[in-house]
């Protein structure tokens, strides 16, 4: 019996690989976790005000002021999957692979195609070709 070990202590230590977002406000925020999950691939959110700790000694500034390609290189940096999703102040959603030059995401649009962005952020990490952009808006939630 002495030989049972309980690791339940060290399941927060090693969490599941995920891609990491990182969202200052709540612009787009519910669409693009649900463009994540649709492709199945798990997602973290982390504070944007940690993306400058995270970008390996590069800097972008405060969580609050650093622009959507700054949050997302940060957040793929801090992945275990390499791959990241920024949404700034501004409502600008950016996705980003931590083997691209940081100043080159691989997509970057406006918090109207945040589930977009969702889907081809899973995308990476599963290898499947990115969907092109849609032709409309999509309605995010319905209006009555």
């Amino acid at each position: 019996m002495s030989g049972i070990v309980d690791r339940r202590g060290q399941r927060d230590r090693h969490s599941p690989p995920t891609v990491v977002a990182r969202c200052v406000g709540d612009h787009g925020v519910r669409e693009l976790l649900a463009g994540l999950e649709e492709e199945g691939v798990p997602v973290r959110l982390a504070d944007p005000a940690d993306a400058s700790a995270d970008a390996g000694g590069a800097t972008c500034g405060d969580g609050a002021s650093a622009t959507a390609v700054e949050l997302a290189h940060a957040a793929a940096r801090a992945s275990t999957l390499d791959v990241g999703v920024g949404i700034d102040s501004e409502g600008r959603v950016c996705v980003h692979h931590a083997k691209r030059p940081a100043d080159r995401p691989v997509v970057t649009t406006d918090a109207a195609r945040a589930r977009w962005c969702g889907h081809n952020a899973a995308r990476l990490v599963i290898g499947l070709p990115l969907k092109e952009p849609p032709e409309q808006m999509e309605e995010t939630w319905p209006h009555h």
